[in-house]
């Protein structure tokens, strides 16, 4: 196998809980309820790629977050899923969506039997599935595509008199809400190929918390899910994984609102995607980083396990194409701002990755206040954290565009 020739595989596996397994009905009260039915099944959506003898593991998981605390321990939780990929090499994200179990250790359901069990059976879910990809690796070609996605997401921070709201609450949204800025709508698509011209798998990063569902108690995996079923639907897509960006501060103008809002949006993005003329990039080898930064844990916020406050990004570099992998969830504005520092001509940002790291409000959102700024089992990190784990990333993004021209210097 060449070093410099891409090897792409792909799986999917059903990691829809029981339903005492139930959602998250209040953070702030660290409440659950169980669901009553299921409406759409959760997925594990997995894409290994390989150059070389290196093998990388993405794993696109349709659920709230997963945190320290409630997985028992992330390197235990990684090692589980190790055999064809090591734990090193595993990337977990969830999706976010609100329709899913209550994950993250904001409640006490992380410690009920029913949790624990199905934990361990997704664990073996996705080290099935990680297996199942790697064995249908093949030869691939990488391309990308970027539009703008109108009309389905917007700044939900609203300044008022009486403080700091969320746009739910003023529901249906106005014209001069949906122009708040700052907001980011592109869909970014990145198409893995084979050489017979069928896809092996299409990843998909764009900006949004899938709540359409939110507190609705059906399992759903809310707008994510329906654009990779509506992506599956052609060949040239393959597997569909999607990535959610920093959208800590971006919301739907249909909070809570149903299915058909959910559907309306994925289908709307598949659509956009098809639309697109991808640009095919040369050299598709991959190279893989990754660095961590541990942060103290803000008093009155209930949060006593320090490695819940442990912030592990990772990079996943092809060429003039880098993929960022945040923890938590991100404001748009800090992720705009990496980006913008980037030195690679293509940067995906994708949050909700890894460990949950809670809400990763900017120095001004700080100064504004607000639901996202805590202090509580959401929101718990030093008010410098945006900064650092800025700070942090560019870093990551200069290094390696600095190791990759450094070896073509010399090559």
């Amino acid at each position: 196998m060449s070093q410099s020739e891409l090897y792409a595989g792909a799986a999917v596996t059903d990691i829809t809980p029981p339903l005492e397994v139930g959602l998250l009905t209040s953070s702030v009260k660290a409440e659950y309820a169980s669901f009553e039915s299921i409406r759409t099944p959760l997925k594990a959506r997995v894409l290994v790629l390989q150059s070389g003898k290196e093998k990388l593991a993405v794993v696109s998981l349709d659920l709230l977050s997963l945190t320290d605390t409630s997985v028992g321990g992330w390197e235990h939780f990684k090692a589980e899923m190790a055999g064809a990929v090591p734990a090193a090499n595993i990337v977990i994200c969830c999706t976010h969506t609100h329709s899913a179990p209550e994950s993250g250790g904001l409640t006490g359901l992380y410690q009920t039997p029913a949790f624990i069990n199905w934990l361990k059976k997704m664990q073996q879910d996705i080290r099935a599935a990680i297996h199942t990809a790697v064995d249908r690796l093949q030869p691939c070609t990488l391309s990308v595509a970027t539009a703008v996605l109108e009309g389905y997401s917007l700044q939900r921070r609203i300044r008022l008199p009486e403080g700091m709201v969320i746009s739910d609450s003023l529901q249906p949204v106005s014209e001069e809400l949906m122009n708040g800025e700052p907001v980011d709508r592109r869909v970014k698509a990145v198409r893995f190929t084979g050489n017979d011209r069928q896809g092996i798998a299409t990843v998909v990063q764009a900006v949004c918390h899938p709540v359409h569902e939110m507190c609705i108690p059906l399992v759903s995996a809310d707008f994510p899910g329906e654009l990779c079923s509506a992506l599956e639907q052609s060949d040239q897509n393959g597997t569909a994984l999607f990535l959610n960006g920093a959208a800590g501060d971006i919301n739907p103008p249909t909070v809570s609102m149903g299915a058909a809002y959910a559907e309306a949006h994925g289908v709307a993005m598949a659509e956009l995607i098809a639309m697109q003329e991808p640009l095919q990039m040369a050299d598709t080898a991959f190279s893989f980083q990754r660095s961590a930064i541990p942060f103290a844990v803000r008093g009155g916020s209930g949060i006593t396990n320090p490695l819940d406050a442990l912030a592990r990004i990772s990079l996943l570099h092809f060429n003039s194409l880098a993929i960022l992998f945040l923890p938590g969830e991100i404001f748009v504005e800090t992720a705009l701002e990496i980006e913008q520092a980037s030195p690679f001509e293509h940067t995906i940002i994708a949050g909700f990755s890894e460990n949950n790291i809670g809400y990763v409000p900017t120095s001004h959102a700080f100064e504004e206040g607000g639901y996202e700024t805590g202090p509580g089992k959401w929101s718990f990190l030093e008010k410098d954290a945006a900064g650092r784990i800025k700070a942090a990333a560019i870093d990551l993004l200069q290094q390696q565009f600095y190791k990759l021209n450094t070896h073509l210097i010399k090559s």
